[in-house]
């Protein structure tokens, strides 16, 4: 693998974990009511939306300079 392959991919890998945090904590005031199956159903479904968000970051970014 070149060099620039793995720094492209590393700053992919970042870019994903640092989006991820961001989102995730908007989800918070949910863990306190997990004991309840819907608030558990819609935290899943929450983080699984907020981890495919933030792994098309890249994409968010041009559409945020478009506007």
């Amino acid at each position: 693998m070149s060099i620039w392959l793995l720094v492209a991919i590393f700053s992919y890998l970042l870019g994903v974990i640092i989006q991820w945090l961001q989102l995730s904590n908007k989800f918070q005031e949910f863990e306190e009511y997990t004991n309840f199956p819907i608030v558990w159903a819609a935290n899943v479904v929450s983080k699984l939306g907020c981890l495919i968000e933030a792994l098309f970051w890249p994409y968010s970014l041009f559409l945020d300079n478009e506007c």
